[in-house]
């Protein structure tokens, strides 16, 4: 085998597996707890609101 074909073999798995750690079961990324959805949700929410806020503000200053 060529150098080449090293590296081919040794290149990262691709496909949806790229985001798990290892050691991670895929239940823990296919379905998330309760008070995990309620974190993101919350999470969420919270991004939205500085959005519209940082977005007001651009907007009231950009009208000065």
């Amino acid at each position: 085998m060529s150098e080449t074909d090293d590296q081919k073999l040794a290149s990262p798995a691709t496909g949806p597996y790229l985001h798990r750690e290892k050691g991670i079961p895929s239940e823990e990324y296919e379905h998330p707890t309760t008070h995990q959805m309620r974190i993101i949700g919350q999470r969420r929410t919270e991004a939205e609101a500085k959005l519209e806020r940082q977005q007001r503000e651009a907007r009231s200053k950009f009208h000065e």
